[in-house]
């Protein structure tokens, strides 16, 4: 069960991305010769123990919050039983890691586990644990407003009332109230990939073939269409998903077609248009979509200074995509890489000696969480089993 749960993801993730002030600025900075180099911090592990010891299990599904430029929280999936205390049914838990304020959440340098609070969200609403598989974690937060819900999607039968079986379903935790919600109530088949706007209103998930909205707090479900793989906008005004080989939109209570394509993000309603980025022979796109269409598509995997060659993958688009937007990708499989259509400016993230997979980027491109199994990142002690890296992409004290 737990594999099905896995490997229903089409790896995506990342989805908010935006202006780029703080970026264009210290892209500026860098040298010519920064093609060893990579733009803003190491990335660091964020699933480990308490004393830095390496996580037990395997970690994936990163998502950063879309508050802004905060980025204050990162849910993750890890089947490790050494992450948090109490940790006793031997499945895949949904976990949250607190960005600590002030320069410890900046300079991010480790020395055990990083500075911040870590907990465990996959849990009933009297905090019992959950006795099915919880994975493909989603959080809110919007440009208004910080994160305060979690969904995910599990196996469980045991986290809300009026789920009695092991068919998986779509839950949201709220952080505030410390209460936990059926959202995928009513629907027979599995529930799947869940996405959640930002500010806690809206889930869309995938179940039987068709993708569904729901209200966070178990409001009423309705299918918007077939296909798979959704991702709503932080500002809950569309939804994309994947849908006979091509993408499909929904805003303003229309669905439109965008052609060829696969993983796609959506960006906040900007100027009237959405930015959607997803992925198509192995290369990520870009395009404006209105209320009447599309715009054209631009290709933005040109390459970075040190990461040239080879397929890559979508990482998503921030909150001002269309106009101003950033988009990280993969290239090559081991190298993470942005692209600023503000400033047309490319860089490196980050260089793997291992696939780096399920990419999520923060609402304004400050922060970077990704999955990889690599060996080669500052602090981690866990080469060869995947875990879940964290970064920023801007200088200290810029936030």
């Amino acid at each position: 069960m737990t594999e099905q749960l896995l490997a229903s993801r089409d790896q995506r993730r990342l989805a908010t991305l935006v202006p780029v002030s703080a970026l264009a600025l210290f892209a500026g900075l860098l040298p010519a010769s920064a093609e060893a180099r990579i733009f803003g911090s190491e990335p660091i592990p964020i699933s480990v123990g308490p004393n830095g010891e390496p996580a037990n299990g395997p970690s994936g599904g990163g998502s950063v919050s879309g508050d802004n430029r905060l980025g204050r929280l990162v849910g993750f999936h890890s089947a490790a039983s050494n992450l948090v205390g109490g940790d006793s049914n031997g499945a895949y838990d949904v976990f949250v890691w607190s960005r600590p304020g002030g320069q410890a959440g900046l300079s991010l340098k480790q020395s055990a586990r990083p500075a911040g609070r870590l907990a465990r969200v996959s849990v009933s609403s009297s905090g019992a644990e959950a006795n099915g598989a919880s994975v493909n974690p989603s959080v809110d937060g919007s440009l208004r407003s910080g994160p305060r819900c979690v969904a995910f999607q599990s196996s469980a039968s045991n986290l809300a009332s009026g789920d009695r079986d092991a068919t998986s379903d779509v839950f949201v935790r709220d952080l505030g109230r410390n209460q936990t919600y059926l959202v995928s109530r009513g629907v027979g088949a599995a529930a799947t990939n869940p996405s959640i706007d930002g500010g806690c209103r809206s889930v869309a998930f995938q179940a039987g073939g068709r993708v569904y909205t729901a209200g966070a707090r178990s409001g009423r479900v309705q299918s918007i269409g077939g296909g798979s793989n959704p991702d709503y906008s932080i500002d809950g005004t569309a939804v994309v998903w994947e849908r006979g080989g091509g993408i499909a939109i929904r805003r303003n209570g229309r669905t439109s077609s965008l052609g060829g394509g696969n993983d796609p993000t959506v960006s906040n309603r900007t100027s009237g248009l959405w930015g959607v980025a997803y992925n198509a022979g192995g290369q990520t796109y870009l395009k404006s979509i209105g209320n009447r269409g599309a715009q054209g598509a631009r290709r933005i995997s040109n390459g970075c200074q040190g990461a040239q060659g080879g397929a890559g993958a979508s990482g998503g688009v921030t909150a001002f995509g269309p106009a101003r937007g950033i988009i990280t990708f993969t290239q090559g499989g081991t190298n993470l890489c942005y692209f600023n259509k503000n400033t047309g400016n490319s860089d490196d993230l980050a260089h793997a000696n291992a696939p780096i997979t399920e990419v999520s980027t923060s609402a304004r491109a400050n922060f970077v969480a990704f999955t990889s199994s690599a060996s080669n990142f500052p602090f981690d002690g866990n080469g060869g089993t995947p875990d879940v890296f964290f970064k920023h992409l801007v200088d200290g004290n810029a936030l």
